[in-house]
């Protein structure tokens, strides 16, 4: 999701019931409306219990609503087909009426007439899909939408949190080209997809610039990015994450790409929630290997955390530190999470501070985990060593740093894979920091280039001797 700017935050108290019916009080803030795109002041808030509003369209025509939340004079409010908008309240009431969700036939229609004029339709029972990309762009996009829905919603029963399902159609849009999607919503240049909280909508496009230069790289990107958008819709609408609630950024968006892994090949379809995410290994797998000479003492765990914004080396590290704990400390992480979930419409448990950081998720880290960031990094580090791994550009070239250090008849012998010859360089130099002035001097070091990662790896054993 596109992030948003700092906060603008005013405290209230709630209490927290857990599991053991033990009432923990927490202070939690309240977000400005405004940081997501609501033109109202903040006032005193009040979550909505589902109450049917009778209130209008943006046309006029009389609708029944959902109240989601009561900010002041103002009400925010589910439209029929999803949408979040405001009213005054003399122009939201409460009424007896039922709340219905619309037609998704009759929403299709709406929706060709007035925004998506040309476009194709495929409608299932939780997904309204308009589109004019290829037909096999639509059908994997579907693929993994409908086989990640059942996933994501019995992954979240098995933590014990309660769900539902969507009381709106889910609406995914697909654009055949870049140039439509940014004149649709102008977004930053990368984005090649997102889920727009407001309008609840999965948006994305087929036909990258990247496209043209490799194609089934920029494939694994786009479908890598859908999945991870369509994790978002299933969380905000199943009542995992309410919508305009505001989690910790690194497990909001943690959870999206623990639940968003794909297979790439002849059939691109979802992996299912907890495996592995070979792109966000790649991009670990570079981290990692540029830091390897430092001492894991808490820190990329302690930064991941407190992040208000996530650049893309943090979306990985925001997985690795998601997948290390839902597998290795389970019962601590469906706590963690059912006690997130909690957090209500506008609400909250941390501002963010500059540069751009929350210190408050620390504390709420350190409740369900420990205090010992050192310990927990050093095993996060060996469980994504331990994690099946396929190299995502493994047909790519691949470099080979070599070190031969003197130290006896035999001497010692490393060598290190990379995907670029600039870190293959950084890596020998941090591994002769390691050894005497003699040593360093009279060692033997190279770098190589290899058409692919598995000639890469067969040179490698042949050096070691393996």
């Amino acid at each position: 999701m596109p992030s948003t700017g700092a906060f603008r935050v005013a405290a209230v108290l709630w209490f927290l019931l857990t599991g053991t019916a033990d009432i923990a009080a927490q202070t939690v803030r309240t977000v400005d409306p405004r940081e997501f795109g609501l033109e109202i002041p903040l006032g005193s808030v009040r979550e909505g219990n589902g109450e049917a509003i009778a209130t209008a369209n943006e046309d006029g025509t009389p609708v029944i609503a959902k109240l989601l939340v009561d900010v002041g004079e103002n009400r925010i409010v589910i439209l029929p087909d999803g949408h979040i908008v405001v009213r005054h309240r003399r122009d939201a009431v409460n009424t007896e009426r039922r709340f219905e969700p619309v037609d998704k036939e009759e929403l299709a229609k709406r929706l060709l007439a007035a925004e998506f004029s040309g476009f194709k339709t495929k409608q299932t029972r939780r997904y309204l899909y308009l589109y004019n990309t290829s037909d096999e762009f639509a059908l994997a996009t579907s693929r993994i939408m409908e086989t990640m829905f059942p996933g994501v919603s019995n992954y979240a029963k098995a933590q014990k949190i309660d769900i539902a399902e969507p009381d709106v159609p889910l609406v995914v849009v697909m654009f055949r080209t870049e140039d439509e999607f940014q004149r649709y919503q102008r977004m930053p240049a990368g984005v090649v997809a997102y889920y727009n909280i407001l309008d609840n909508r999965v948006v994305m496009y087929e036909e990258s610039r990247l496209r043209n230069v490799n194609p089934e790289l920029a494939i694994q990107q786009s479908i890598s990015t859908i999945a991870h958008e369509g994790a978002h819709q299933i969380l905000h609408n199943i009542g995992v994450q309410k919508r305009l609630s505001r989690w910790p950024m690194w497990l909001s968006e943690g959870l999206a790409e623990f639940y968003a892994p794909t297979a790439f090949g002849k059939r691109l379809k979802w992996k299912g929630a907890g495996q592995v995410n070979d792109m966000r290994m790649f991009e670990l797998e570079l981290y990692l290997k540029s830091r390897e000479s430092d001492q894991p003492d808490g820190q990329m765990i302690e930064e991941t955390v407190v992040a208000g914004r996530l650049t893309s080396t943090g979306y990985a590290s925001a997985w690795s530190l998601t997948h290390f704990l839902a597998k290795t400390k389970r019962v601590a992480f469906n706590e963690f999470v059912r006690e997130v979930s909690q957090l209500g419409p506008l609400e909250t448990g941390g501002e963010m501070v500059a540069p751009g950081i929350v210190p408050t998720n620390l504390d709420l880290f350190h409740k369900h985990f420990g205090e010992d960031l050192g310990d927990l990094n050093n095993r996060l580090v060996l469980h994504l060593k331990k994690l099946p791994y396929s190299d995502p550009f493994s047909e790519w070239p691949h470099f080979v740093a070599t070190v031969a250090v003197p130290d006896g008849r035999r001497g010692k012998r490393d060598a290190n894979i990379f995907h670029t010859p600039d870190m293959a360089t950084k890596w020998i130099r941090e591994a002769l920091e390691t050894v005497d002035e003699p040593q360093r001097s009279a060692a033997a070091t190279q770098v190589r280039a290899f058409p692919n990662r598995e000639i890469a790896t067969r040179y490698v054993r042949q050096w070691l001797g393996q």
